[in-house]
């Protein structure tokens, strides 16, 4: 009697496990393929152009400020630096094919850049920042810290009488653009066409690639962006306004609102087909109870009405720990449990990575 009693509790557990297994598994009149050739030709590879040819110009602006500065070239060199900052901004979500295997993210904005470090090799005449414990010392945060660190005149007399100061910043600008072009060039030439034909939902998916990139990107814009300055994950929760992104040119908030408007773009595939519309598919099929595309693009709104309430700079918000900054951060919170919970959960995708935010 017992092996029966048993036998039955096993089927009725394989039972029920293969019917919330197949929860999903409804017809819908979708076209994943459509949603992944809009996503390479429409944004990915045009944003990689517009963050390439970005890069070339700042390097080639940086050729000509190293090697003979003034007052004109320093002023063109920042607002190039800004230009490739804000076309960072639209790219930084899509961190996979080439972008992986030169580690695309870590190896152009990992921040807050170590100043002293960066001091202490150009003192030493040292440019290699090829080694895995150099993300801190190169990349954007580094060219912000060389350029914006002090006053115009203090920073054109130490590009003045230091020529290795002008070396190590040439260095840094090269790998930026030679990683930015590569990578363009790697989506232009193949891999925009592989992508969209990698259909399905397994981890090797596009679909996959999509969906955990997106929540990768959306949680660096709430955690580096705004929580860890703001001392959510650490011990003493003491803010560190320095930790901000774009910390010494104070492009902070801008950038912050340029990455949130780009990743509703994303969401809503721009004007094409994108995840948006593959969650309302469901939804009209009646595979997902809620509208959950609708849900999200209002909590994007009340985000971005939040970031209008911030003012510049950013980092004295993030000094204060003030009321407008917290709850901003808490908007951006509740996005975390309805893009990597729930839209994982409806368009069966699973989420690959970990991370220690205790979402």
């Amino acid at each position: 009697m017992k092996k029966i009693n048993l036998f039955l509790t096993l089927f009725a557990f394989i039972l029920f496990t293969s019917c919330d297994e197949d929860t999903n598994d409804v017809s819908v009149d979708f076209s994943q393929t459509d949603m992944l050739s809009n996503y390479a030709d429409n944004l990915i590879v045009p944003a990689f152009k517009n963050y390439s040819t970005s890069t070339a110009s700042l390097y080639t602006a940086t050729e000509s400020f190293t090697s003979a500065p003034d007052a004109d070239k320093l002023s063109g060199l920042k607002e190039n630096l800004i230009e490739v900052y804000e076309n960072w901004a639209k790219v930084n979500a899509y961190q996979y094919g080439y972008a992986v295997d030169i580690n695309l993210q870590t190896n152009t904005n990992s921040f807050p850049t170590q100043r002293d470090d960066i001091d202490a090799k150009i003192e030493a005449g040292d440019f290699n920042i090829e080694s895995i414990s150099s993300y801190n010392i190169k990349g954007l945060p580094a060219v912000d810290y060389l350029l914006n660190s002090d006053t115009d005149e203090a920073i054109l007399l130490e590009f003045t009488e230091d020529e290795n100061r002008g070396t190590y910043l040439l260095t840094v600008v090269k790998q930026l653009n030679d990683n930015a072009v590569a990578t363009y060039d790697a989506w232009d030439n193949g891999y925009a066409a592989e992508f969209a034909s990698n259909e399905g939902n397994d981890p090797s998916s596009s679909l996959s690639y999509i969906v955990n990139e997106y929540n990768k990107a959306y949680e660096r814009c709430k955690n580096q962006r705004v929580g860890y300055a703001l001392g959510k994950n650490s011990i003493s929760g003491n803010s560190s306004p320095m930790s901000v992104e774009s910390y010494y040119n104070q492009e902070t908030l801008n950038l912050l609102k340029i990455n949130v408007a780009s990743l509703q773009e994303i969401f809503n595939g721009k004007d094409g087909l994108g995840l948006a519309d593959y969650l309302d598919a469901y939804y009209k099929a009646g595979s997902i109870e809620e509208d959950l595309a609708s849900k999200i693009n209002a909590q994007f709104e009340l985000i971005k009405d939040k970031l209008d309430e911030c003012s510049d700079p950013f980092s004295d918000h993030i000094e204060a720990k003030d009321a407008t900054v917290e709850s901003l951060y808490d908007e951006m919170q509740k996005l975390v449990v309805m893009i990597k919970s729930e839209m994982s959960s409806a368009l069966s995708v699973k989420i690959t990575y970990q991370d220690s935010d205790g979402d």
